[in-house]
């Protein structure tokens, strides 16, 4: 694993840990620069660590004497990856809320490249809705996280808080490393967020789509190297940075952009939650003095089948929103759209899905192959759709290849 990797260690009994992931780090052939927070240096000397990284250790943020303090800056333009662990509950906060009072969290402002934490802390503590929500935080934006497992904690109880081991942390961060740049010089296209159709100057039928998963997946392209167009429907989540974003508000607006997008893509992520009903609009607002109304409501086109016409061997990823048979649904989808795979997640579960930070999905192939993806951040799924996406185009190449 040659590459260049910040280690942060903060201020936990995992600190100890902290040399073995470290020493694993080196035996790789990685590059490894410590920076090490004070609650850390109450656990574990920096010498400890200089010796396994034969190279000094970060600890002040300030230099020494007259000397421009700017080596975070530098360590930044030198990092592959930043990773952290153990990561307290207090680095956590620091990080989400933009906080620089040390090294650590004043490097983490100027890192632009992946960054990976382990957890490590007491099961409450993982569990309080501040942690919860800074995490989540984080991994929208496109903080990656390794646990935390199950097992003693330094109070002598057991529960989850427990930092990852070092072999998992060491897979995780390889796992980074190897695909940070594998969708470099494609060009993706990435649909998100709901349409709405209006019905009078003032109200409008829409669905339940919150964005997050179209927004997870321009990002995670985006982080691995990708040319990202985002087209976003109404939704109330920041712009993501270093992509290219188009609005839109009816289906009509989402066709007319794909028309124009489409032939100039790599690649697909049919994300959009499009209306399938349209309904009559009137000019003149509905009263309710008027008593009941009928609304009228007309099938809405099949945008994403419609653009076969102007493809030109784009990978397309659907999306199917089912109940039932999860896979009988997704393989009719896909077949449907002239797909190359289609994500499906099960929409009768209150605790996934729609305005929800994970979710959980079937991912169909094409080829056959059929991956079941068990809750988890929308981050790590589009992760794993952007995988098989790889895997997808892989397999046509090989078959064109034959031919």
């Amino acid at each position: 694993m040659k590459a260049h990797i910040v280690l942060g260690v903060t201020g936990g009994i995992a600190a100890y840990k902290a040399a073995e992931v470290l020493r694993r780090l080196t035996e790789s052939e990685a590059e490894v620069q410590v920076v090490m927070t004070r609650g850390a240096r109450e656990f574990i000397a920096p010498l400890t660590f200089a010796s396994l990284s034969r190279r000094p250790v970060h600890t002040e943020v300030w230099g020494n004497g007259n000397t421009p303090a700017v080596d975070h800056v530098a360590l930044a333009d030198w990092a592959d990856l930043l990773l952290v662990a153990p990561a307290t509950a207090h680095t956590i906060g620091k990080f989400s809320g933009g906080l620089a009072d040390d090294f650590l969290s004043t490097y983490f402002l100027a890192h632009r490249g992946p960054a990976l934490l382990a957890p490590a802390m007491e099961t409450a503590m993982w569990e309080s809705p501040a942690v919860r929500s800074n995490v989540e935080s984080l991994a929208a934006r496109g903080v990656r996280f390794v646990g935390p497992s199950a097992g003693p904690l330094a109070s002598g109880h057991e529960g989850v808080g427990r930092m990852a081991e070092p072999e998992a942390i060491l897979a995780e961060a390889r796992n980074i490393l190897t695909r940070a740049k594998d969708l470099a010089q494609l060009r993706l296209l990435v649909t998100a967020g709901p349409t709405r159709e209006p019905v009078d100057p003032i109200r409008f039928l829409s669905n339940r789509s919150s964005g997050r998963m179209g927004y997870a997946l321009a990002q995670a392209a985006r982080d691995r190297g990708a040319a990202v167009t985002l087209l976003s429907g109404p939704t109330g989540l920041p712009r993501p940075a270093g992509v290219r974003f188009l609005s839109f508000e009816t289906a009509a607006d989402l066709h007319g952009l794909l028309v124009r997008e489409f032939p100039e893509c790599d690649g697909l992520a049919m994300a959009a939650a499009v209306a399938d009903f349209i309904p009559d609009r009137t000019r003149e607002r509905l009263h309710r003095e008027d008593g009941d109304r009928s609304l009228a409501l007309k099938a809405g086109r099949d945008i994403l089948a419609g653009l076969a016409p102007l493809s030109r061997g784009q990978t397309v990823v659907a999306f199917a929103a089912e109940s039932g048979d999860l896979e009988a649904s997704g393989l009719r989808k896909m077949e449907a759209k002239g797909a190359d795979l289609v994500v499906v997640n099960d929409v009768g579960r209150a605790d996934i899905g729609f305005d929800s930070e994970e979710n959980e999905v079937l991912i169909l192939s094409r080829e056959g192959s059929r991956e079941i993806v068990s809750r988890r951040s929308k981050r790590e799924i589009a992760e794993k759709i952007w995988d098989a996406f790889l895997a997808a185009r892989e397999a046509r190449a090989a078959a064109r290849s034959r031919s």
